[in-house]
């Protein structure tokens, strides 16, 4: 069965959770904002332009979303140069698909400037057939628009993707999308029986890093039915 990776990047590849919720500080501290990070982790994987009204509990016109979204982005393209570190297992497993020839893309909701610094800083953009930002679609994750993008790009059927994801909003895009699913991290293994329970019926896979996912649990992923 021909079929293709689509791989998150932030937190997904990189550890940069802690950059984009410091970006975010810095920005909304100027705007006399407080921002928790428990709110920050509540909407990440989301678009900035569905995020600041949720902070702002308002509408805002498009401008000040604009301006408040590129300040952002530029305070986290300056925080991620030089910091930006691949997380455990990231390597083997893109360099296992790259070996064995299988399409790899990364989609993110990031702009693509923020997606070429971070590919650069980790000296991985050779793994990939495209590079996919989701940042000017009109609807983010949880939205399908990114992955189905993804799939068309690399000319592979949704239904033979396989996504990596950190994000609540990332796994529902995936699923909506039909697309099977490792979802990683802590917060996503407690976060499983939930999943499962949306009635979507694609199939997913929850591991605490890339590191602990076995190549079986991969390959339940790509068999049909």
């Amino acid at each position: 069965m021909t079929y293709a990776i689509l791989w998150d990047l932030d937190g997904t590849l990189a550890d940069t959770t802690d950059l984009h919720f410091l970006s975010w500080q810095e920005v909304l501290t100027q705007e006399g904002i407080d921002h928790s990070y428990e709110e920050f982790m509540d909407s990440f994987g989301r678009s900035n332009a569905e995020i600041l009204p949720i902070i702002y509990g308002t509408e805002l016109p498009r401008q000040e979303i604009a301006r408040i979204s590129d300040a952002k982005e530029a305070a986290f393209r300056r925080l991620a140069r030089g910091k930006t570190v691949a997380l455990p297992g990231v390597r083997d497993w893109l360099a296992r698909f790259h070996a064995a020839g299988v399409p790899q893309t990364i989609s993110s909701s990031a702009p693509m400037a923020n997606i070429m610094v971070m590919v650069d800083a980790l000296g991985i953009a050779d793994y990939f057939w495209a590079l996919v930002s989701g940042f000017p679609l009109p609807k983010g994750k949880p939205h399908p628009d990114i992955f189905l993008r993804s799939a068309a790009a690399v000319k592979v059927a949704p239904s033979a993707c396989v996504v990596f994801e950190d994000s609540i909003h990332g796994v529902e895009a995936a699923r909506r999308a039909g697309m099977g699913c490792v979802a990683l991290g802590e917060r996503m293994v407690a976060a499983l029986p939930t999943i499962v329970a949306d009635g979507l019926g694609t199939p997913i896979v929850a591991v605490n890093s890339l590191a602990d996912l076995s190549w079986e649990q991969f390959v339940s992923l790509t068999q049909p039915g």
